[in-house]
């Protein structure tokens, strides 16, 4: 998708502005990998067998307009995470044969948390996109942004992209959405296909957004873990 599309309720559109100059962020990615190769607590899940990598802001194709990961399709997370990601995808395995999960964000450091944040700050979308005074749980390495391929290895269709603000982009918007045909019951099943996988392996759900899993409830992660230094 060229650009982001966000939609109230109402389903008018608001296009947030491209940048004059799209940056790549090579010298804060590198220290990033830097960070995340030698914390003992981080594991690479970027070759995990049932695993896919395609990280969005890995290109310039995504909301803010950046290349926020220099190109590296390189993704890690909390070692209690990958706990939880390699039971999904034992699951996945059993339930859905030759399925793969396609990774669009794992482990966020905060660099690129203030990107994203700067895109919607002073928008009615500011809500969606974390601080990174407080962190998301992605910038606890604790949180996923994924989805799911059929046995072929084509992406289920959802309804939306990865990183839409429509309000139909999550659960709760699911049912409206179906009766203004906004979405189809098979988008719908799809989304209830992944959750049945994530849920089943002990992930918890964001209900604005079909793509996004928590390893923990958020009250959880930030009594017990450390966000990320920078």
């Amino acid at each position: 998708m060229s650009s982001f599309v966000f939609a109230h309720e109402t389903d008018s559109l608001f296009v947030p502005p491209k940048p004059e100059k799209p940056l790549r962020y090579c010298s804060s990615v590198k220290k990033w990998i830097a960070f995340a190769t030698s914390d003992s607590n981080m594991v690479e899940i970027t070759h995990l067998k049932g695993v896919r990598m395609d990280l969005r802001y890995a290109t310039f194709e995504n909301v803010t307009g950046h290349d926020l990961y220099c190109g590296v399709q390189r993704a890690f997370v909390h070692k209690d995470a990958a706990v939880k990601l390699r039971k999904a995808v034992k699951i996945m395995e059993r339930d859905m044969p030759g399925s793969e999960l396609v990774i669009f964000d794992a482990s966020r450091p905060l660099y690129a948390q203030e990107a994203l944040r700067k895109t919607v700050r002073g928008t009615p979308y500011s809500a969606y996109v974390s601080s990174p005074a407080t962190g998301g749980l992605h910038n606890f390495g604790l949180a996923l942004d994924l989805s799911i391929t059929d046995a072929d290895g084509n992406l289920l269709d959802m309804g939306t992209d990865f990183d839409s603000f429509e309000r139909c982009a999550g659960e709760v918007g699911e049912t409206e959405a179906l009766k203004s045909g906004r979405l189809t019951q098979e988008q719908v099943d799809n989304r209830n296909k992944l959750r049945k996988i994530m849920k089943a392996a002990g992930w918890v759900p964001l209900g604005s957004e079909w793509w996004h899993f928590n390893a923990y409830p958020s009250k959880n992660v930030r009594e017990n873990y450390p966000k990320f230094p920078f």
